[in-house]
């Protein structure tokens, strides 16, 4: 439910990336888009935080989210429906305990977490209505995230991770099995303006585009496909007493690059 491949939640960068225990704000599309798939709800070491996400599509229920902390913890997440007649769902959080804390309502997060070196990992257990369905297990390094959800019937991987120029979001499925898949997306800045950044297939196709928005407290990362879009809001708790924005490098891939596919064979001619 909180992968950080559906960027309704956090939700994804070039090579310079932020040091866990000094981030920033983003200041090119490419950060952002990482800041929005990172787990950042979790990252207690990080100043920026997912503040709350506005949704603007057809094919969703949901109009918008708040994320509320507690002592820069996470401890719910509240999400409101389009239809104004049903009540918002709350998603609980708890840190460091174990199963006697859980009311069994709805969905409910018993999560612990350690850190190795420069490395985040997190154990998350998922309950629906007091009934176990499965785990996460979430690490963020200072230039890769990765998710594995798994229980006793289903086991998955998302990756991200970047490959030369470009930063790549990966699905295995079956994970750690003899049928297991793996299918890649991966995001492409745009040549001419570092707010705005694309996500691409394995075949080239063009599936949504995000627009990066800097403001005075924070930033917004906005995806979007035709008409539909989701905006993700992220504040920056410490930028109104201390100066930590740093100039990074954009990621820039050449047009040449998009005649040819992740492992640099050509593809087709337009």
């Amino acid at each position: 439910m909180f992968s950080f491949r559906a960027s309704n939640f956090f939700c994804l960068i070039p090579a310079a990336i932020f040091a866990l225990n000094d981030a920033a704000s983003a200041n090119t599309c490419t950060d952002a888009v990482y800041q929005n798939q990172s787990p950042m709800m979790f990252n207690r070491e990080s100043f920026v935080r997912v503040d709350s996400v506005y949704i603007n599509d057809d094919s969703s229920s949901w109009k918008g989210k708040k994320y509320i902390y507690n002592n820069g913890i996470i401890e719910k997440v509240r999400a409101d429906f389009k239809n104004e007649n049903h009540a918002p769902a709350f998603w609980i959080f708890y840190n460091d305990t174990n199963e006697t804390v859980l009311k069994n309502e709805g969905y409910e997060y018993i999560v612990s977490g350690e850190k190795t070196q420069d490395t985040l990992l997190y154990d998350i257990k998922t309950y629906y209505k007091g009934k176990f369905e499965y785990t996460q297990l979430i690490k963020i390094a200072p230039n890769y995230l990765s998710e594995e959800l798994k229980n006793s019937s289903y086991s998955e991987l998302l990756e991200m991770f970047f490959r030369n120029d470009s930063l790549i979001d990966s699905r295995t499925v079956n994970y750690n099995t003899d049928s297991s898949r793996t299918e890649e997306r991966f995001y492409v800045a745009d040549l001419d303006d570092n707010y705005k950044c694309e996500l691409y297939d394995e075949e080239n196709n063009l599936l949504s585009t995000f627009l990066y928005k800097p403001g005075e407290n924070g930033f917004s990362i906005i995806q979007s496909k035709g008409d539909n879009y989701t905006e993700t809001y992220f504040i920056n708790v410490k930028q109104n007493t201390t100066s930590i924005r740093k100039t990074l490098k954009p990621v820039k891939i050449s047009p040449r690059a998009r005649y040819f596919d992740l492992l640099g064979r050509y593809k087709y001619t337009r």
